[in-house]
């Protein structure tokens, strides 16, 4: 792809009088004795250039309820739906990515993400040597940055496969026009596993925090290894994954699930309530607070009207299932029900932390809940059989809903086992994220999207594609990059 200028902040020429003469000196490289020289200046760079990633910040982030990637990915599901017309959402919410490229549609992604990673190798870059500061600080920064490339390109790779990732030296010329290719699928996964693994391994992050430790909110160990479950999970590597997954089960990372309603209601609710922000299922959330940032999720839902969740979709929970709230019925301004797509709410969070309709309630993007449900997937594929262990991680997640809970005689199978494991998630999770990888790593994604157009007399346009549609396109721009460079038939197959 084409360089350009990525580094965040901007060096001006200096200028150095001498009696009436004007001698301008330009810096291709950064002189570490004028920026960054200072722990202070380290941890700005780290701050803007490896958090300032993963914002939810109104419109910008990529957690933001707009366009971030938990949105996008849970939009074109089973149960995602949008009130807002065909434009933008239609191609997303049925997923035919073929003739559209407006604001809501996945290909944008790429462009205004995958250049982050490049932003935080020249950060590396610029901290490695740096001299005078704390190096406990300097271990646990360069940490942070290593875990922000290989989860950035993790929820890259998810949405399109193999990435373009520019190496040091290049990027150390941002003046030259370089135009690279994609990395493989495998290239990639690699790259992503290197970096979580270096992250991990440099002992630097904490195993998890505290809401009351002032660095609760920066990236951990915890966070690492559930990125890393989720990675193994959606490759196969079952033996890794029940790795993974039960290193967040050790008691030294604290994590539990919420089994107190508090005065939520129900234990579930409890989970999003802003009394309960914090809670030790929390393995890693978006800290929101005022002056900073805060979400825009109850606009879209409530003030708005937009987001929705499909009626063929909320009439699978059970009538005694506690995950089924907290959701009203859309009412239309006329006070009469409004039709099947508009759906229900899907309110979630509590929102009582909030100004207007900007909620400063930190928002969960891992939970503990995820972990064991994956885990519990993972063995049972492992040794292809059902395991008592198996069955206590599925039904601790069932039970915490009010659900009975499931014994052996259950299930028929393993593949009934996954099928009712895969539902209880998908009423677990709803919006957050999960079920379009759920569907892909099950080979069900297809199946259950064409089902979905054609519920709503729609075309069936994800068929065609088969397993292609388990990646979403490069946007045009893109493509046009990759030809200028000679590189052709860089498009995901399928979309040509």
């Amino acid at each position: 792809m084409k360089k350009i200028k990525l580094y965040s902040i901007a060096f001006a020429l200096l200028f150095a009088v001498s009696s009436c003469t004007l001698t301008s000196y330009e810096f291709g490289q950064v002189n570490s004795s004028v920026f960054p020289s200072t722990e202070r200046n380290m941890l700005d760079l780290v701050t803007a250039n490896a958090y300032g990633a993963f914002r939810n910040d109104g419109y910008s982030g990529a957690f933001n309820a707009a366009t971030g990637f938990h949105l996008l990915a849970d939009m074109a599901t089973d149960f995602g739906m949008c009130s807002w017309g065909e434009g933008d959402w239609g191609p997303l919410v049925y997923a035919n990515f073929q003739n559209n490229e407006g604001a809501r549609n996945p290909r944008r992604t790429w462009s205004d993400f995958l250049h982050w990673i490049s932003r935080m190798e020249m950060t590396l870059y610029r901290i490695s040597d740096m001299e005078g500061v704390n190096e406990d600080l300097k271990r646990r920064s360069i940490a942070e940055l290593e875990l922000a490339q290989g989860w950035l390109a993790f929820l890259l790779w998810d949405f399109y496969g193999g990435l373009v990732i520019a190496d040091l030296e290049t990027l150390k010329s941002p003046q030259d026009v370089v135009i690279l290719p994609r990395k493989s699928s495998d290239e990639t996964i690699q790259y992503i596993e290197t970096k979580l693994r270096s992250a991990i391994n440099s002992g630097a992050l904490a195993k998890s925090y505290t809401i009351g430790n002032a660095d609760y909110g920066r990236f951990t160990q915890g966070l690492a290894q559930m990125i890393l479950l989720k990675l193994y999970m959606q490759t196969h590597q079952w033996s890794k994954a029940i790795e993974a997954g039960r290193e967040l089960m050790k008691p030294e990372y604290g994590y539990a699930l919420v089994t107190n309603p508090g005065n939520a209601g129900t234990a579930y609710a409890n989970i999003f309530s802003a009394a309960n922000e914090g809670n030790r299922e929390t393995i890693w959330a978006v800290r929101s607070l005022q002056q900073f940032q805060g979400n825009i999720w109850y606009d879209h839902v409530i003030s708005w009207g937009g987001y929705k969740m499909t009626w063929n979709f909320y009439q699978l929970f059970a009538a005694d299932d506690q995950r089924n709230g907290p959701e009203v019925v859309w009412m239309n301004p006329a006070g009469q029900e409004a039709s099947e797509t508009d759906g229900v709410l899907p309110v979630k969070y509590d929102m009582q932390n909030r100004v207007g309709g900007t909620s400063y309630t930190d928002w969960i993007v891992y939970r503990y809940a995820d972990a064991i449900t994956l885990l519990a997937e993972a063995i049972v594929k492992q040794g292809n059989t059902i395991t008592p262990e198996a069955i206590n991680l599925l039904n601790q997640v069932r039970t915490r809903a009010g659900l009975t809970a499931y014994t052996a005689t259950n299930f028929t199978g393993v593949d009934d086992f996954v099928n009712k494991l895969l539902w209880e998630r998908a009423f677990e999770f709803w919006y957050e994220g999960t079920r379009r990888q759920d569907l892909i790593r099950n080979n069900k994604y297809v199946e259950v999207m064409a089902a979905k157009a054609l519920s709503f007399n729609r075309v069936d346009n994800i068929t065609r594609l088969g397993q292609n549609a388990h990646r979403f396109p490069l946007p045009d721009s893109a493509i046009n990059e990759f030809n200028k460079g000679g590189f052709e038939n860089q498009q995901n197959p399928g979309y040509n």
